[in-house]
C-alpha cells in the first residue's frame, strides 16, 4: 500500500483529525482534511516530520520505559500526534485541540499495524 492511500485511510477513519504525514525511508506523503483551514505550509509539515523523527531516536533510547508507542502535544490551536510507522517511519497527525488524542492514538496504531513492511 502506498503512504497516499495509508494518509488517505486515516484522515478519513475520524471527523477531528485534520492533517496525516508520513515519512518512511526516503518517501513523503502528507493529506488535509477537505473545507479544514491550514495552519502549515508543506515545508513546515516536512520540517515537523523531520524533528519528530530525531526526537523519535531519542525516546527509543529510553529501553528501561518500554517501546514509546505514540507522543502528543497540545498547542494552542491544535493537538498534534506522533506514531512510529516501523523502524525506519513516522506518521504525524494533526487534530482538533478538543478531542480525544489518546483515543485517536490508540486507533492510530491498529490502522497502521496492517501496513508496516519494514
Amino acid at each position: 500500500m502506498t503512504l497516499e492511500k495509508i494518509c488517505n485511510e486515516i484522515i478519513k477513519s475520524d471527523k477531528n483529525i485534520t492533517l496525516v504525514a508520513i515519512s518512511h525511508r526516503t518517501d513523503f506523503f502528507y493529506v488535509e482534511k477537505e473545507g479544514v483551514k491550514s495552519l502549515q505550509t508543506k515545508e513546515d509539515v516536512e520540517k515537523a516530520l523531520a524533528d519528530a523523527s530525531l526526537r523519535w531516536v531519542t525516546r527509543r533510547s529510553h529501553r528501561t520505559l518500554g517501546e514509546p508507542l505514540y507522543a502528543m502535544a497540545k498547542y494552542e490551536k491544535a493537538k498534534r500526534i506522533t506514531v512510529p510507522f516501523g523502524r525506519y517511519g513516522i506518521v504525524l497527525c494533526g487534530v482538533h485541540p478538543d478531542s480525544d488524542a489518546e483515543q485517536i492514538a490508540s486507533h492510530l496504531i491498529h490502522i497502521l499495524k496492517k501496513h508496516i513492511v519494514d
